[in-house]
């Protein structure tokens, strides 16, 4: 029998983080059908502009994080990780580094660049409070690697995706909380890549992967 766990638990996270800005269009589109809120057209539109957006940015990020992106083809432009980073980050109350040259338009295999995106998100998911995000990395014609380094008060990372990052994928320990980090340990396994929590420190947290 094919255990089709942890792909159910990767469809409801995805519904569950686009469910927010969805919501917020509704509600907005609701304020502007009442007439009797007409002084209230233009906070209603930026409403569902911003909620828009959101929506879309997050819907693009998990086509790639977790889907089939760019097809069939086996590989992925890291400029387009990088992007849909950024537009997936810039909603939120943490701010994403990645320069340019990090990994510059080089591409990857698609699981690669899958890791990175998703070690981007728990990243992100450190830092309760907001802060800052710094990815660095380097391609060569034989290796590649990708630190993300999360800066804010109060960073820290969940107790099970810590032992998921730790110890690899374990279908018996799938839940809706680390099924991202389950999945970046499946993909990792499946190719040989490694993948490392290097440092937790006060209001610090270093992730990184890298081919070998």
């Amino acid at each position: 029998m094919i255990d089709l766990k942890l792909a159910a638990l990767m469809s409801s996270k995805l519904c569950h983080d686009v469910i927010g800005p969805v919501g917020a269009i509704n509600n907005g589109v609701e304020l502007l059908n009442d007439e009797s809120n007409a002084d209230m057209r233009d906070q209603a539109m930026d409403l569902v502009s911003q909620s828009a957006g959101e929506a879309a940015a997050r819907l693009q990020f998990y086509r790639l994080a977790f889907g089939m992106a760019g097809g069939l083809g086996a590989d992925v432009s890291i400029r387009d990780g990088r992007t849909l980073c950024r537009e997936f980050m810039s909603y939120g109350k943490v701010t994403l580094d990645w320069p340019d040259d990090a990994g510059a338009a080089d591409s990857l295999s698609k699981d690669a660049v899958k890791i990175v995106c998703n070690l981007v998100a728990i990243a992100a998911g450190a830092l309760p409070r907001g802060g800052n995000l710094v990815v660095a990395g380097d391609v060569t014609s034989d290796n590649w690697g990708f630190s993300i380094t999360a800066t804010g008060p109060r960073a820290g990372l969940r107790e099970e995706i810590t032992r998921t990052l730790l110890d690899g994928y374990d279908e018996e320990q799938l839940t809706a909380q680390n099924v991202a980090a389950q999945y970046i340990m499946a993909l990792s396994a499946n190719n040989g890549f490694k993948v490392a929590i290097d440092s937790i420190e006060e209001d610090k947290v270093v992730l990184s992967v890298a081919s070998s």
